[in-house]
């Protein structure tokens, strides 16, 4: 029993980067899953996603932006795609409106 336990551990700390946490970036069906909030398994969140609700560009945690999208969450920041790698298949970077900023910035979201 313990040798599985060890293995189901291992198996998940290879799925997703030390970036993701149940703050931010951490695959989740439900809230309670999630420090604040989980946007659920979709096309645009594949897996699901923990994030931060936010109203301004400094509410979120560091390395994400506050992305004016499910009313205003927390959303890694990229370059290109290869930035959302980490984060598993289906993922990419995307342009979305910084919240309560009108500029752009740009997030990882999915396909």
């Amino acid at each position: 029993m313990r040798s599985a336990i060890i293995a189901v551990v291992a198996l998940l700390a290879a799925c997703q980067s030390s970036d993701v946490s149940r703050e931010v970036g951490a695959r989740c069906d439900k809230s309670s899953e999630c420090d604040d909030r989980c946007l659920s398994p979709s096309p645009s969140y594949p897996g699901g996603f923990c994030t931060v609700t936010c109203g301004a560009p400094d509410e979120c945690p560091s390395d994400t932006a506050c992305a004016d999208r499910d009313g205003g969450v927390c959303l890694f920041t990229c370059v290109s795609d290869a930035s959302c790698s980490f984060l598993g298949t289906g993922w990419r970077c995307d342009t979305a409106d910084l919240r309560g900023g009108g500029t752009k910035v740009r997030v990882c979201r999915g396909n």
